[in-house]
């Protein structure tokens, strides 16, 4: 189901083809470069790279009329699925990325963590919506409740760890000396 790229983002054998059906349908990947293209265009698509995980496939979409990429990583011993979702996003009641339903017509387990609203199904296999300012996580696992918790943590970090959404101000030595100035300046 596609071919694993290793956490450098090098190949160790010839990435998957791209499937493109056009802006109405979805698009199959699991090439670095079509990744780097997404992450241009403000996707997060969490690697996991830490806890060893490979990306499986990668398809991109819409969700409930919402634009959204679905990665699938695995590594020695589990599979980890990531539909992350941008657009028009209620953070009190996102939509379940796995069903496209909004979680309060699914009736989820509300919580909270580090100030992040969750959504968790309990049963197997494990899943958890997990909503931001302008993202919304849907993160499923066949790994224990304590893997899933270390795996939406993680989400979350590389979530934070994006400073600005690319794009939104013009790329280049200049921009990056003006982000500098405004630093020092204040």
């Amino acid at each position: 189901m596609g071919h694993k790229l290793n956490s450098s983002g090098s190949a160790d054998v010839p990435p998957a083809a791209a499937a493109w059906n056009g802006s109405h349908g979805m698009i199959k990947t699991a090439t670095e470069t079509d990744a780097q293209a997404l992450r241009a265009e403000g996707w997060t698509l969490p690697s996991l790279a830490s806890e060893g995980y490979q990306v499986e496939s990668m398809v991109q979409g819409e969700v409930a009329g919402q634009p959204m990429v679905a990665i699938t990583l695995v590594n020695d011993q589990h599979s980890v699925r990531v539909i992350e979702q941008r657009g028009h996003v209620n953070p009190d009641n996102p939509v379940d990325g796995a069903t496209g339903l909004p979680v309060s017509a699914e009736g989820l387990h509300e919580s909270a963590v580090e100030g992040t609203q969750l959504w968790v199904v309990r049963s197997e296999p494990r899943r958890a919506v997990m909503s931001r300012d302008d993202v919304v996580y849907t993160v499923m696992t066949d790994a224990s409740p304590s893997a899933l918790s270390r795996t939406l943590t993680l989400v979350a970090a590389e979530e934070r760890g994006r400073v600005t959404l690319p794009g939104s101000e013009p790329n280049g030595f200049g921009s990056t000396v003006l982000d500098g100035l405004r630093e020092i300046i204040g």
